[in-house]
């Protein structure tokens, strides 16, 4: 499954709109060329919210605009490496929304309290029996 290259295509299209080359770009961040190039093409994960302000500022964009395509990829690479289908062209349901919205909102630490709940309640249903799934949650509850 490949990966859709959200933040890289941002990235390199706001950069040549702006004329700013990679390598000025590149001593912005304080990182080589081959770093903002492969952030251009997918190849590493998409920058923390610091290196997003700072692509921001350099490329005059609004800085939330720069993170949220860059937790757009995350999100990407993680559905991609988990094995995780998702067909991006299902429109989100408000439920799902307002899911996503409260968990965006909780602290770090109930965060973690979150996954962790939702992960032993998952475990526990009879009704839940792919393995992917709890596999994948025990995984996130680990990380987050």
């Amino acid at each position: 499954m490949s990966i859709v290259n959200v933040f890289g295509s941002y990235l390199k299209e706001t950069r040549k709109s702006k004329k700013i080359t990679q390598e000025q770009l590149a001593i912005s961040l304080n990182v080589s060329t081959v770093y903002v190039h492969q952030l251009e093409t997918a190849k590493v994960d998409a920058p923390d919210k610091s290196k997003c302000s700072v692509i921001a500022q350099t490329l005059n964009v609004d800085s939330d605009t720069v993170w949220n395509k860059a937790k757009e990829q995350k999100l990407l690479r993680f559905l991609n490496k988990e094995n995780i289908v998702n067909n991006l062209d299902e429109p989100i349901t408000y439920s799902e929304k307002l899911l996503l919205d409260l968990f965006r909102n909780l602290s770090d630490e109930v965060r973690k309290d979150f996954i962790g709940m939702i992960y032993m309640l998952l475990k526990s249903d009879k009704r839940i029996s792919d393995q992917r799934v709890l596999s994948s949650i025990e995984k996130l509850s680990k990380t987050a």
